[in-house]
């Protein structure tokens, strides 16, 4: 009787040891910024994106005066991460599948106004992936 309990309970069969160990992985895509001073008063700058696979697309923006560095955009820019350069900054802005670069005018370190800002790049991200700022 002991071994029809046993039997009953499955205990006779091992499972392959790969059974339930596949993990699933949301897709992601990485953004961050490019600067290269290109030696003048002026600094080459690009849009930076890396997605899940390690694969990393550069698009270049274009030339700006003075030294840019990365920035953390004010909440009404509704941008995931900026660039400042003199009188300019650059916005990415995420919407959807989508990750778009805008560029406003600046003055006396104060942010673009958000409704004159004009459009220079947009990018399409993988559907469904999650857009983060760097790594």
């Amino acid at each position: 009787m002991l071994a029809l309990v046993l039997a009953a309970c499955g205990g006779g069969g091992k499972k392959p040891a790969n059974a339930g160990s596949a993990a699933i992985y949301a897709k992601k895509l990485a953004v961050s910024w490019g600067i290269h001073a290109n030696g003048t008063a002026s600094e080459d700058v690009f849009l930076q994106t890396t997605d899940d696979t390690g694969k990393q697309t550069s698009y270049p923006l274009g030339t700006f005066d003075g030294v840019c560095r990365v920035i953390t955009p004010a909440p009404i820019e509704k941008a995931v991460t900026g660039i400042a350069c003199a009188h300019v900054e650059l916005d990415a802005v995420v919407e959807g599948d989508r990750i778009t670069v805008l560029k406003g005018a600046t003055e006396d370190e104060r942010p673009p106004d958000p409704m004159a800002r004009e459009q220079v790049l947009s990018v399409d991200a993988p559907p469904g992936a999650k857009v983060v700022v760097g790594a």
